[in-house]
């Protein structure tokens, strides 16, 4: 075969192309050739350029609409789509963060822009895609249990109706007139075959616990388990799962024939830990559910950290404010496991091993910290319970009427506790207020939680973090007690730069690095997501995370804190308050014994009745059998 050059082939070609000149029009030619068309007489000859409509009509629509896409990401992107012919044909970003507002005129900014992924830009062609479920199905074999009128199950009766077969059964369409009915049918005769003594009896023979049948209480409509996903994506469906668990009383009512007032709903699987997507250790640091910051602060933040976060992959709508701090110098850190998208973005990165073992490190920083000196003394005494006495014997909070004979509670009625935080009179019995050794009477002091920061000071109270003393109590008997800042001093003990290595793996110079950049730039945030929260101990790490942020005053600051961003918030919980009412507990939980049916009712008209019962499924992580641990 003879080979063919470059040079012979360059020259073969460009005499073919001359060949076409020849043997076709100059302006179709040139057209071929994308070359600029010369038309003398448009009226004499004209090409032919209808094919450009097939690039315009592409683009064309009959009609558009805007929508919140409000998958699991919780990102509630405002959307536009566009329709042709009564069809999605595509959807963009809308660009209209800065003119939305709320009932009272107040609007966002501009700054949300842009909002969308390419995720849910393609949306709609799973709307449209041969995989999407358009009606109704349900097991064959849980029918033919259903028609053959419930049966007991037996181990025959598991096998015949396969419910030991799962994955392995067909599903069989139904209306959906014969689906409420289905629905309906097998929650009464779930809650018939498990009420009464009757009920104990089968939960005994299927394994059940005694712990676990006590909860049920007697009532067959306690086995039914009903979760509400993240109810804030969906209100009226989603949220609607708990309502119709709150709902299940009426059934009990009927089944047992009790005062419905006495009647038992299902039981509320919550998301909060089976999900992980928010920090459940976070309501021991501080008593709220959780903390989510609104993104434009991170313009505000000069080191951000990042642990078990991907705000670059999982956080598509709300990247770029993760890069506005960049551009305004703010340091990037990184912990996780792998070199992922956000630790190309780093200042430095530290790889640690699977399992949260970056705990360590932020036990390890806050020991760096104290060690050094290098805490903010004065947010620490009069903004975090450090200071407070702790009793050694029973590791609880020294409460000032142990110590002061005949004390009186010391909380102001119209204080921030009572008057701002929903504080009861029972709540408060319990809490008791607390002790400090204040350094400048050299004496112990009674402090109130209402007792900080200015508060504090114009009481005069200047409350020493080293102290350890044995002290007598108002009945005459001694104990030991120290501040909880001692306290901390002996457990971080534990977490040297060679131990801390050991457990994470992270090189010990930049767990160095690392306090010292806390301890010296101001202010720091720490984000944390699900790459923690999914951790069985997962509480361990959210209470580490917070301690060198206290320690260094980054807390209640612009661009400060530590912050998940499970994000339902952005969507605007509805809080009860005394101007709107039992705000969400008003969806849930209104009385099913007396609905208000007037659809212009305020908030403030609705009379709210729980039934059921709220549950951590966590808590059930083993199958049917609870991890019961004598202790």
């Amino acid at each position: 075969m003879t080979r063919v050059t470059r040079r012979r082939f360059l020259t073969l070609t460009g005499g073919a192309v001359a060949a076409g000149a020849v043997l076709g029009t100059s302006t179709a030619v040139a057209l071929r050739r994308l070359q600029p068309v010369s038309i003398g007489n448009p009226l004499e000859d004209y090409p032919n350029r209808d094919w450009e409509s097939v690039y315009r009509d592409q683009y064309s629509y009959d009609d558009s609409f805007t929508f919140v896409c409000s998958p699991n990401d919780t990102h509630a992107c405002r959307l536009r789509a566009f329709t042709r012919n009564g069809v999605v044909t595509r959807l963009e970003q809308n660009y209209d963060s800065g003119r939305l507002s709320d009932l009272s005129g107040n609007t966002a900014t501009a700054h949300w822009n842009p909002r969308g992924c390419s995720k849910g830009l393609s949306m709609h062609r799973r709307v449209y895609g041969p995989y999407r479920l358009q009606h109704p199905m349900v097991r064959q074999g849980w029918k033919e249990w259903a028609d053959d009128d419930f049966p007991e199950l037996t181990p025959e009766n598991r096998d015949k109706y396969k419910v030991t077969a799962r994955g392995e059964d067909k599903f069989v369409q139904l209306t959906w007139d014969e689906t409420y009915e289905y629905a309906a049918r097998g929650m009464i005769a779930v809650a018939e075959l498990y009420s009464g003594e009757e009920g104990v009896r089968r939960l005994e023979a299927d394994g059940y616990q005694p712990e676990m049948i006590e909860e049920m209480q007697g009532a067959g409509t306690r086995t039914i388990k009903l979760r509400g996903g993240m109810g804030l994506l969906g209100v009226i469906g989603k949220y609607g799962m708990y309502r119709f668990s709150n709902m299940l009383a009426l059934l009990d009512s009927h089944v047992r024939g009790i005062d419905p007032d006495e009647a038992l709903g299902g039981r509320n699987w919550s998301n909060y830990t089976w999900h992980g997507d928010q920090a459940p250790g976070q309501p021991f640091v501080h008593g709220l559910q959780t903390s989510d910051c609104d993104f434009n602060d991170l313009i505000n933040t000069k080191l951000h950290i990042h642990a078990g976060v991907n705000m670059i992959e999982n956080k598509m709508p709300d990247t770029h404010f993760f890069y506005r701090t960049m551009e305004r110098g703010g340091k990037i850190v990184v912990i996780s496991p792998e070199y992922s998208p956000q630790a190309t973005k780093a200042d430095y990165w530290l790889s640690v091993r699977p399992g949260i073992s970056d705990t360590s490190i932020f036990l390890a920083v806050s020991k760096i910290i104290m060690d050094n000196n290098w805490h903010d003394e004065d947010f620490v005494k009069r903004f975090t319970d450090l200071p407070l006495l702790v009793r050694t014997d029973n590791l609880k909070r020294l409460r000032a009427a142990e110590v002061f004979p005949d004390y009186t509670p010391g909380l102001s009625d119209d204080g921030p506790s009572f008057g701002l935080q929903g504080l009861t009179e029972e709540q408060y019995d319990q809490l008791g207020d607390f002790v400090v050794f204040d350094s400048n009477s050299d004496s112990l002091k009674a402090i109130t939680r209402d007792d900080l920061g200015d508060r504090m000071e114009d009481k005069g109270i200047d409350p020493a973090l080293e102290y350890t003393a044995t002290i007598e109590l108002a009945d005459g008997s001694e104990v030991e007690v120290m501040t909880l800042w001692e306290m901390y001093k002996i457990n971080l003990q534990d977490y040297d730069l060679d131990t801390v290595h050991e457990i994470c793996g992270a090189p010990k110079d930049l767990i160095e690095r690392l306090a010292k950049d806390i301890a010296t730039i101001k202010p720091v945030a720490i984000h944390v997501g699900e790459g923690i929260q999914h951790w069985f101990h997962a509480t361990l790490h959210n209470r580490a995370t917070y301690l060198p942020l206290m320690l260094t005053g980054n807390i209640g600051k612009k661009g400060a804190g530590c912050h998940q961003w499970a994000g339902n918030y952005k969507a605007a919980l509805f809080q009860a308050s005394p101007w709107t009412g039992p705000g969400f507990k008003g969806w849930v939980a209104e009385d099913p014994l007396n609905p208000n049916l007037d659809p212009s009712a305020s908030g403030k008209d609705i009379e709210v009745k729980g039934h059921g019962k709220d549950e951590e499924p966590a808590y059930w992580d083993h199958g049917d059998q609870a991890l019961i641990v004598d202790t």
